[in-house]
């Protein structure tokens, strides 16, 4: 091996190692309530509506800076669970920034949502925008501990 491709071995370690210090695990179950705001063409009259609403993002897996689960809401505790979805990636730049993308298995719904999102202090901030609805909404999640 050369002293070039030995150093660049090196630095791609330290990276990787680095990397997974500051890579927060996200694994584990994620709530937050909400209050959205929706486009007049899904409820009645002409302006938006506000409603209220509940958000569980339930991280099953995670490798490295990499994540998947399943994403749930429901407007209220007397409604059934809408399940997605979700795939997201961490930033690598030790930031925290979150990229959530939130889909279906059914081709006829495809990709549902882009979600923002940052985490910091043990908490999820996320900010959630519809691409099939129109629906956004932010909020705060907080992992669940059983």
């Amino acid at each position: 091996m050369t002293a070039g491709a030995a150093a660049l071995a090196t630095s791609l370690t330290l990276a990787t190692a680095a990397m997974a210090d500051t890579t927060p695990d996200l694994r584990g179950a994620w709530t937050g309530t909400y209050t959205k705001v929706s486009p007049s063409r899904t409820a009645t009259g002409d302006a938006p509506r506000f409603h209220q609403g509940e958000w569980v993002l339930d991280i099953q897996q995670q490798q490295d800076n990499l994540f998947w689960g399943p994403s749930k809401w429901r407007p209220n505790a007397d409604a059934d669970w809408r399940v997605f979805d979700a795939t997201g990636t961490i930033s690598l730049d030790g930031s925290g920034k979150i990229g959530l993308v939130e889909s279906s298995a059914d081709p006829d719904v495809g990709v549902n949502a882009i979600v923002d999102a940052y985490y910091k202090d043990g908490k999820i901030y996320a900010d959630f925008r519809s691409l099939r609805r129109g629906t956004a909404y932010s909020t705060v999640l907080e992992r669940q501990v059983n």
